[in-house]
């Protein structure tokens, strides 16, 4: 009997039916905690007494739960209520791939896209033990963002000798479909010949059926087919099935694979899901496509038309990728797009910039997309994926790394790390260092082995050989009153070169045109980022937060014409980096912006007790100390950098504070709640500025040659803390009194890095974080230093904040936790730090923004909850963009 809408199974809520099948019934059902459609499936009526659909029951969800990839579909949950078992998955909108098979053969491209993503997950089970074992067209959907191989409800990690029942003789009455488990588990036209044999099966056996399957797609018509489930079985027992027809030479190269994935044999078959799709995608990827029914069938028509409308659709097959990228008609293809998330269980890296973005490059063959990221250790390095690959792979050597830009032979990787430009060849063999760059800021690689790369936040473009020795390549112009230059690119001919000025007013930063070999450059446009040229004549800049394309004359440093929207939403960040990259054949990778977030009210068990501000792009923010008001940094949609706007806690009203075109961020609070001070990168670097609180206008406090951000405020309201950095000592903690800001002086400096400065509401202590023992952690001393100092943070730790009686502390450990320790302010003695909740959206790139802030009580805590991740939102890659050449002529 099926579950009525409204029922409950614990907190889920059913819909209604969505399907049934022999082991049992799935429901669209709504999570009432996190409200989402979810699917759940149950045990089957006329099974809901069988012990044996028990165990096998049971079974499923445990080797489901196991498997954690794209083209699976994910197990959130499992659960047992009122007499009922069941587990929860993802509810998978589309069709499944039998439906879309009852409208005949599959062209070559939709059909090698299915079969390579159905292969690449049938790869990972494997690997990880777990035989689906009923693999067959009705356990494949087809969705917008790519193929979901479900119901691995006959999977098992090792199979058990079976012998077959004494029915299998009356099986052309019973159809298979149904199931029976006293007889044969699986479907009639997809068994393997052990099973029907009672013979060992392993993995092989699903390499057996996904030969039957991708026969089907290929040749428009089963395997092995007969009138009756008899016949079928009779046919796999016996019987090969026919060659497919097709003049095409890669449908005889699929035939091919399907003869040996349907040997009677599993020795004699492919031993490998990994090696099929690899050869899947070779075949693919050799394959000319010229047009015809296959070239206009390769997206469906929907997706086709948000591919040219947005510039994405969802997740195709990666051999057809490959294919649209090498052929020489690729460009009258339509684009089609991958997308690539971070590692398993790990995190883009972001830029070190107020505002973020990923880090990515797409080398110039169009092969290869390098990101910045973390997987689950941590450890923030650079990984390199294939375009015609499901996996990315960390490349030895890159720990730490920012800015990836490729040689022009798309062999080998520059970037800066550890204040350091480097190069890796991706084929192996160590990182070598190049120059220094202590903030380095872009580069790019010739034909001829010159880089060009900007070292830091206010430099020029330097020039360097591959192989060592460095000049000086650009000038500030004074005319144009520029800052700084960065983000250079080689042009084809690979003696000019284009680069970003930053201008004192960001609002007339340009991209500039220059020659290794002549002084001088020459302004091309007005843009807030760098830009990107893509053979033969397009360059590529961001305006109002959409990519746009336009005529490049690439010998004369001249545009023409108008722009053409490519993609919008670019994510870009506040040191004018956009995150966006171009081979020279039609490949464009990016990011998208994706940081919207509420600040919300936690309590100290992690529990949400409210939402202070609702969504918006936060920075940072800080709670004014008579906790009436939050000051916060919010990226204006409009300009892509963060203002400073007052929320009224009370009264729940949003009052803009700044309004420069430049960054402006990291509020503080004057101890009487009367004044904020700032920094903001209006003029060069990001200098200190002071505001009343509630009206006035911005006065400039403290300009140095280096970037500051301020962290605190004495509580008598004498001096400003903040961090910045020095070539020779890193991070450094400085002080400056607000009356005399001139008279500066370092608080904490030493060879380590030192930031985060936190001082108590007694005045007499200094809470910060630095990496003296190698990794982060918390430290307290006196804030007269005398030589004393206590490890507060056990294990790692950052971003320090107090209780208003000094006896309280909290950092946020490695993992995200919010810890507390007691501190006994005489003679400082501290506690064992304990776990309080974890902290959602944690960040130790600089500027090493804080995460979180304190009431005055310390029973509740503002956080910043993600709505959309930036750093889990997966990439782009876009193929064919350059089909909007035709609206740029």
């Amino acid at each position: 009997m099926a579950l009525a809408t409204g029922t409950r199974l614990g907190p889920y809520e059913i819909l209604g039916l969505a399907g049934a099948g022999g082991m049992g019934e799935v429901y669209r059902a709504s999570d009432t905690r996190l409200g989402r459609t979810v699917a759940i499936k149950v045990i089957g009526s006329a099974h809901g007494q069988n012990v044996e659909a028990r165990r096998r029951f049971e079974e499923e969800v445990r080797l489901a739960a196991q498997l954690d990839h794209p083209r699976i579909g994910a197990v959130y949950d499992v659960g047992h209520d009122a007499g009922v078992d069941y587990f929860v998955m993802e509810f998978i909108e589309g069709r499944t791939l039998a439906q879309r098979m009852t409208l005949g053969r599959l062209p070559f491209s939709e059909m090698i896209g299915f079969a390579i993503e159905v292969a690449s997950g049938l790869a990972y089970a494997h690997r990880r033990g777990v035989a689906h074992r009923d693999l067959k067209p009705g356990n494949v959907l087809l969705t917008p963002s790519g193929v979901k191989i479900i119901d691995f409800g006959l999977g098992q990690a090792r199979q058990a000798e079976r012998r077959p029942s004494d029915r299998v003789a009356t099986m052309d009455t019973a159809p298979m479909p149904a199931q029976d488990f006293a007889a044969i588990s699986g479907t009639a036209g997809y068994l393997p010949p052990e099973r029907l044999q009672g013979l060992t099966e392993d993995h092989r056996s699903d390499i057996f059926a996904f030969g039957a399957l991708l026969y089907e797609m290929a040749a428009g018509r089963p395997a092995f087919d007969g009138t009756t489930s008899a016949d079928r079985i009779a046919a796999i027992l016996t019987s090969q099935p026919p060659p497919i027809e097709s003049d095409d030479p890669a449908i005889a190269d699929v035939d091919w694979v399907t003869r040996f994935c349907l040997k009677k044999a599993p020795d004699e078959r492919w031993q490998s899901m990994a090696d099929i799709e690899a050869i899947l995608k070779r075949i693919a990827s050799r394959r000319p496509m010229t047009g015809g029914a296959a070239g206009r069938a390769a997206v469906p028509r929907a997706t086709a038309s948000i591919a040219l409308a947005l510039g994405v659709v969802g997740l195709i097959g990666a051999a057809y990728l490959v294919r649209a990228m090498f052929t020489p008609a690729s460009l009258e293809q339509r684009p089609i797009a991958l997308t690539v998330p971070p590692p398993g269980g790990g995190e883009f890296t972001p830029t070190e910039s107020s505002v973020h973005s990923p880090q990515l490059a797409i080398s110039p063959d169009g092969r290869y997309l390098a990101f910045i990221a973390a997987a689950a250790d941590g450890v923030s390095q650079i990984f390199l994926r294939a375009i015609d690959s499901t996996q990315a792979r960390p490349l030895s050597g890159t720990t730490h790394a920012a800015y990836p830009f490729w040689s022009a032979s798309s062999r080998s990787i520059g970037f800066f790390a550890d204040g350091q430009l480097k190069r890796v060849d991706i084929g192996g063999g160590p990182a070598r260092v190049l120059a220094a760059a202590p903030d380095g800021r872009g580069g790019a690689w010739s034909v001829d082995d010159v880089i060009l790369f900007s070292p830091g936040t206010s430099n020029v473009i330097n020039r360097v050989r591959a192989e060592g020795g460095i000049v000086q390549q650009t000038m500030l112009s004074e005319a144009r009153k520029e800052t700084s230059h960065r983000w250079p690119q080689f042009l084809p001919d690979g003696r000019h070169f284009i680069y970003f000025a930053r201008s004192i007013d960001d609002r007339r930063s340009t991209i500039c045109f220059a020659s290794l070999d002549e002084p001088g450059a020459t302004a091309v446009m007005e843009t807030e980022f760098g830009a990107v040229f893509v053979p033969p004549r397009h360059l590529l800049y961001v305006s109002d937060g959409s990519l746009l394309a336009i005529q490049f004359d690439a010998a004369r440093g001249r545009v023409a014409g108008d722009p053409v929207p490519v993609v919008d939403r670019i994510a870009t960040s506040s040191n004018f980096y956009g995150a966006f990259s171009a081979s020279n054949n039609g490949v464009l990778a990016y990011a998208t912006r994706a940081t919207l977030a509420e600040l919300v009210w936690t309590g100290r068990d992690g529990a949400r007790l409210g939402t202070a501000a609702g969504p918006a792009a936060y920075v940072d923010f800080r709670i004014s100390p008579d906790s009436r008001y939050v000051a916060v940094a919010e990226v204006e949609p409009h300009s892509d950098r963060s203002d400073l706007r007052l929320v009224d806690l009370l009264r729940g009203a949003n009052l803009r504070l700044t309004t420069s075109p430049a960054t402006d961020a990291s509020p503080v609070w004057s101890p009487d709640s009367a004044r904020i001070i700032f920094r903001s990168n209006r003029l060069r670097h990001h200098d200190l500025y002071i505001r009343p609180a509630t009206g006035g206008e911005d006065q400039l406090l403290l300009q140095t040659g280096a970037a500051k951000y301020p962290t605190g405020w004495s509580p008598d309201g004498a001096f400003v803390v903040y961090h910045t950095s020095d070539p020779r000592t890193g991070q450094d903690i400085w002080t400056a009194p607000v009356d005399r800001p001139q008279q500066k002086r370092p608080l904490v400096q030493t060879e380590f890095d030192e930031m985060q400065g936190q001082i108590s509401p007694s005045g007499r202590w200094l809470a910060y974080t630095s990496n003296q023992s190698s990794r982060l952690e918390v430290y307290v001393q006196p804030l007269k230093p005398d030589g004393r100092k206590w490890q507060i943070s056990t294990g790692g730790g950052s971003d320090p904040k107090w209780r208003a009686d000094d006896k309280e502390l909290f950092y946020i450990a490695p993992d995200g936790r919010l810890m507390s320790v007691d501190v006994s302010v005489a003679g400082f003695e501290r506690g064992k730090p304990r776990p309080l909740f974890h902290v959602p959206d944690v960040s130790l790139v600089e500027p090493y923004l804080s995460a979180y802030e304190v009431s005055s009580d310390a029973r509740r805590f503002l956080v910043r909850v993600p709505i959309q991740g930036l750093q889990t939102s997966p990439l782009t890659v876009l193929v064919n963009w350059t089909i909007l050449d035709r609206a740029v002529k």
